[in-house]
């Protein structure tokens, strides 16, 4: 090729190039996918006027919080209750239960309240079971497997709520109604109050075990009134027992669907 023809053959490719990017700029870039905002908040109202109470089974399966005296993790016992007071809600006049993370799955704090506002729900109840200060708990590896237990001054239960949360005043309504049927068969837990850290919750109301604890996430979260129940001590060996037996779950979830009932009721 002689030095004439390169050059041509040079400014031909150079323009091809140019025009390439220009119609590269020039043509209409794709959309940015954004994600569908979450709808405003509105509480949901059902036929015959029942409302929504979200049930959040505290926890998930990979990550399943305290584990029993017995080794029983305590995601099974918060799932337990859960269902049972669906159950007991089922046929409710005033309240219609919807269960938040049912199978357990990976799941945020901020996600467990933001499910329960998609849902319309005017209640929000966070079911867990409790344990208590690192060094009350005693290992035990007599059975080849590392165990916690606590001794058996730590039992009862105890219900949390949070000031940050919009509807304080009805949350701390609720908690009473539920405190005030849980008390009839359970002590209230009081460790939580010890001045440690980690501890330290002011007690708002003795006679009903309700504590308050301003940064509990899915409480401060919530759009609606909120509570958190510890149902009861599962490192104490004693109260794994008996919190394993259906009998007292039946007790426990038959009071927390009574308080959420009488809530629905006055309001």
């Amino acid at each position: 090729m002689n030095r004439l023809a390169a050059v041509a053959l040079a400014v031909l490719l150079c323009g091809g190039h140019a025009r390439s990017a220009d119609a590269a700029k020039s043509a209409p870039k794709p959309a940015a996918i954004t994600p569908a905002p979450t709808p405003p908040y509105k509480p949901a109202i059902r036929p015959g006027g029942r409302r929504i109470v979200a049930l959040d089974i505290g926890h998930t399966r990979a990550q399943p919080g305290a584990i029993s005296a017995t080794s029983v993790p305590e995601f099974e016992f918060n799932q337990r209750i859960v269902q049972l007071v669906k159950q007991r809600l089922a046929d409710s006049k005033v309240a219609e239960p919807v269960v938040i993370n049912a199978d357990g799955g990976p799941i945020t704090l901020p996600e467990r309240a933001r499910r329960a506002a998609l849902a319309g729900a005017s209640l929000f109840i966070a079911i867990h079971h409790d344990s208590v200060a690192d060094k009350y708990l005693q290992t035990d590896e007599a059975s080849g497997k590392k165990q916690f237990r606590s001794d058996f001054r730590f039992a009862g239960y105890g219900v949390f709520i949070s000031r940050k949360n919009p509807a304080f005043d009805e949350s701390l309504a609720v908690a009473r109604l539920i405190g005030a049927q849980l008390e009839k068969n359970l002590p209230f837990a009081t460790h939580h109050n010890e001045a440690i850290r980690g501890e330290n919750r002011p007690i708002l109301d003795s006679e009903r075990g309700i504590y308050e604890y301003d940064d509990l996430i899915v409480l401060k979260a919530a759009l609606m009134p909120a509570a958190l129940v510890e149902c009861g001590v599962i490192v104490n060996p004693e109260q794994d027992v008996l919190l394993r037996q259906p009998a007292m779950q039946k007790v426990i979830a038959d009071a927390i669907a009574t308080g959420i009932e009488q809530y629905f009721s006055a309001k």
